[in-house]
Order: C-alpha cells, then sequence, then structure tokens
C-alpha cells in the first residue's frame, strides 16, 4: 500500500547560464522567467522547443530546492529543447 500525503517530486530541468565570457549559473530548476524581445516568458520542464531573443531585464531561476538565483541581463538569446534550456547573455549588470 502506497503511503498517502507525501511530498510530490516536481519536474526539474537542466539550466545554463553563460556570459560572453564565462558560465554564470548551471543547475537543475523547476522553473525560469526570462526577459524576451516580446516580454517575459516563463519556462517550465516539458516545455515545448523555443528559440528567442533575450532582452533587458531579470532572469529568475527557481531551483529544485525552491531557491531563487537572479541575473541582471541587457541582451542575448534562450534555447529550449529536451528539458534543457541555455540562456546565452551578452551583457550583465
Amino acid at each position: 500500500m502506497a503511503a498517502s500525503g507525501g511530498a510530490r517530486a516536481e519536474r526539474t530541468m537542466d539550466v545554463h547560464i553563460i556570459a560572453e565570457d564565462k558560465p554564470l549559473w548551471s543547475g537543475t530548476a523547476t522553473s525560469v522567467v526570462v526577459p524576451t524581445m516580446e516580454g517575459y516568458m516563463g519556462i517550465l520542464p516539458d516545455h515545448e522547443p523555443v528559440l528567442a531573443l533575450v532582452g533587458e531585464g531579470v532572469v529568475t531561476v527557481t531551483t529544485d530546492a525552491q531557491d531563487k538565483e537572479t541575473f541582471n541581463v541587457r541582451a542575448g538569446f534562450l534555447s529550449f529543447e529536451e528539458n534543457t534550456l541555455t540562456v546565452g547573455v551578452d551583457d550583465i549588470f
């Protein structure tokens, strides 16, 4: 008999945030919000594949431990495929 009321495991994705000259953060996350040229985009595990231009704003990563990591960015790109998100940024501030 299975135990009820236990914690439910959340789906996660691999996230890599990189600047031109160095990696900024890599890890496992349950969600990421990225400023795109079209407005803020939320990415969750199993999102459809997407490629977009990053605009100025704050990238917010919610880790699998429910911690928040934030990065102020000016421009770049994001790519999401097969539960791997890569955010490449030209400039951070």
